[in-house]
C-alpha cells in the first residue's frame, strides 16, 4: 500500500467519525423520571439507549365483605363528625334544664299512719302549735283562727278535713301555713317528715277507687324510696265549701 492509499483510508475514517458525532447531536434529549426530571441523551457515542418504562404498582382490588361479624366490625370505618365544645356545652345546658323541669319538691308530713305531701312552692312557713281562737258557724274541720304577724289565718284540722279522725296535740304537731290561689290557711298535722324531690314521671293520677270529695282532694300518688305518698290538691283542700 502506497502513501496515497493510506491518506484515502485515513480521510474515510475521519469522515465516518464526523457523521457519527452529527447523528449523536441531532438525537433529541428526553427526560428520565429516574434522574429527577433532568434531560438524558437517548444515545451514547452513537449507540442508542433503551429506556425502560416505570414499573407499575399492582392494583389493590376491594375485598368482598367478610362473613365474620367481628372482622366486619373492625373494617367498618364511617366518617365521624366530632362535636365542638360549644355544641357540647349547649347539650349539657339542655339536659340540665330538662332535669330541673321534670323534678318537683314536696313537703311530706304524717296523718296517723299515712304519709301525705304538699307542693313546697305553696308553703309559706311551718309553726308550732299555739292557742287558736274559735269562731262560730263554721265547718267542724276549721278549728278557728290565729293572728300571724297581724294577718288572720284560719286553721284547718287536716285529719277531719280528710275524714281521718282528729289530730291530737303533741310535741311533734305542727301547723303548715299555706298560700292557695286566693287565700291563706294553716293545716294542723301530726308531724313533719321531710322535703323530697320527686320526678314528675313517678307521679301517678289519683286511684280510680276514690270518688266524690276524696278524689277532688287528692292530686295524685307519688313513689319515693319504696314509699307511697298521697299528694294533696291544696286548692280544693282550702275550699271550705267542698264538703
Amino acid at each position: 500500500m502506497d502513501l496515497a492509499d493510506i491518506r484515502k483510508k485515513a480521510k474515510a475514517q475521519k469522515d465516518g467519525l464526523v457523521d457519527k458525532g452529527a447523528t449523536a447531536r441531532s438525537t433529541p434529549a428526553t427526560k428520565d423520571v429516574r434522574n429527577n426530571g433532568k434531560p438524558t441523551s437517548s444515545s451514547v457515542q452513537g449507540v442508542p439507549v433503551v429506556q425502560s418504562s416505570p414499573q407499575k404498582l399492582p392494583t389493590v382490588l376491594p375485598q368482598p365483605p367478610s362473613d365474620d361479624p367481628l372482622e366486619a366490625l373492625f373494617n367498618y370505618c364511617p366518617e365521624i363528625d366530632f362535636a365542638t365544645e360549644e355544641a357540647y356545652a349547649q347539650g349539657l345546658v339542655a339536659v340540665n334544664e330538662e332535669d330541673v323541669q321534670d323534678i318537683q319538691q314536696w313537703l311530706t308530713f304524717s296523718l296517723g299512719n299515712e304519709e301525705y305531701a304538699l307542693d313546697i312552692e305553696s308553703i309559706s312557713e311551718i309553726i308550732k302549735w299555739r292557742d287558736i281562737e274559735e269562731i262560730p258557724r263554721v265547718p267542724d274541720f276549721i278549728l278557728g283562727i290565729i293572728s300571724l304577724r297581724g294577718i288572720v289565718v284560719p286553721i284547718f284540722d287536716l285529719r277531719k278535713r280528710l275524714k281521718l279522725g282528729k289530730v291530737e296535740v303533741s310535741p311533734s304537731s305542727r301547723i303548715i301555713i299555706c298560700q292557695g290561689s286566693d287565700r291563706m290557711a294553716g293545716l294542723f298535722v301530726d308531724g313533719i317528715n321531710q322535703v323530697v324531690k320527686m320526678p314528675v314521671k313517678k307521679i301517678e293520677p289519683a286511684p280510680a277507687i276514690l270518688t266524690g270529695l276524696d278524689k277532688e282532694l287528692v292530686k295524685g300518688v307519688g313513689r319515693f324510696q319504696d314509699r307511697m305518698i298521697i299528694l294533696l290538691n291544696l286548692g280544693n283542700v282550702l275550699d271550705a265549701e267542698r264538703v
